[in-house]
């Protein structure tokens, strides 16, 4: 289950994701296609070490909703694109093309844009593990500690929600559940790799714990937690979000103040001393049982 959905991958069903669970949505198809030109493409930029980008036969500031074909391009890689009728991903290769740079772009980067675009999540870019029953975030900079803290608690027993990545849909009444990303974990970053597959992976919508807000400190300094209360909560929470869209302004402010409202956020001195881990781990359980 990848993000509440079944993706099948036809030219390669070795990819496709075992780990179980009820699909939320209808699923996505990703299969080899000949691809439009788009009149529309964006400036390359940097992403996961690679030049990439966006095509589109409309303007950008246009394509809410996610009813348009749009394309994703990876220098070298591979072409994506999004045919929303028959939803499916299509692709072109590249010369450096292999199934796995497949799978990555499609699970780290496509589909949490398609999302953001159709609007049935709000991506976070953080990392999320089950404790007691809920899902409780991490939130940092790219190598600030996230996946580290998340990677710890995998080896306590907890289940994956996301090492990089977390959806939260909203619900009917307001509320917010989170919905787990993809079932793998990469405790040390290397570009364009998703990592390990977990163990144990999150296969229904969680409620939400708490979001703590990791901040490195010296290897010896005290490992304090703090409420985060007022203006500094909207400001963690827009840290957090995952490659944000401009034209979704007032959608974002609109989530984030109902977000902040109904989430305890906090954060949390985080030494930089693995062997300081634990401390760690069990400073956020006792505030969770706080």
């Amino acid at each position: 289950m990848v993000f509440g959905h079944q993706v099948d991958f036809i030219a390669y069903p070795f990819l496709n994701d075992t780990s179980g669970g009820i699909p939320l949505h209808s699923p996505i198809t990703v299969a080899p296609k000949q691809l439009p030109q788009f009149a529309y493409l964006s400036d390359y930029f940097p992403h996961s070490a690679k030049e990439v980008r966006h095509g589109s036969h409309i303007p950008f500031s246009e394509m809410k909703g996610g009813q348009h074909e749009w394309m994703l391009e990876v220098t070298d890689v591979l072409k994506l694109v999004w045919f929303p009728h028959s939803r499916t991903i299509g692709y072109e290769e590249g010369a450096a093309f292999t199934p796995e740079q497949l799978r990555f772009w499609v699970y780290h980067t496509f589909l949490p844009l398609l999302f953001q675009l159709e609007q049935v999540y709000h991506m976070f870019h953080v990392g999320s593990v089950e404790i007691d029953g809920k899902a409780v975030i991490f939130s940092a900079p790219s190598f600030g500690g996230k996946s580290t803290l998340t990677h710890y608690c995998l080896q306590r027993g907890h289940r994956l929600l996301g090492d990089d990545t977390l959806a939260i849909h909203t619900e009917n009444d307001g509320t917010f559940r989170a919905v787990a990303s993809w079932p793998f974990v990469r405790p040390y970053r290397q570009p364009a790799v998703l990592g390990d597959a977990a163990e144990a992976f999150v296969t229904s919508p969680l409620k939400i714990g708490a979001v703590f807000v990791l901040k490195q400190v010296e290897g010896n300094a005290d490992i304090d937690i703090a409420p985060l209360k007022g203006i500094a909560k909207f400001k963690a929470l827009h840290a957090a979000d995952f490659s944000p869209i401009g034209f979704f302004k007032k959608e974002h402010f609109v989530f984030h103040m109902q977000f902040a409202k109904q989430t305890p956020l906090y954060e949390i001195a985080v030494p930089q001393n693995f062997a300081r881990l634990g401390e760690v781990y069990t400073a956020i359980q006792d505030t969770l049982l706080s």
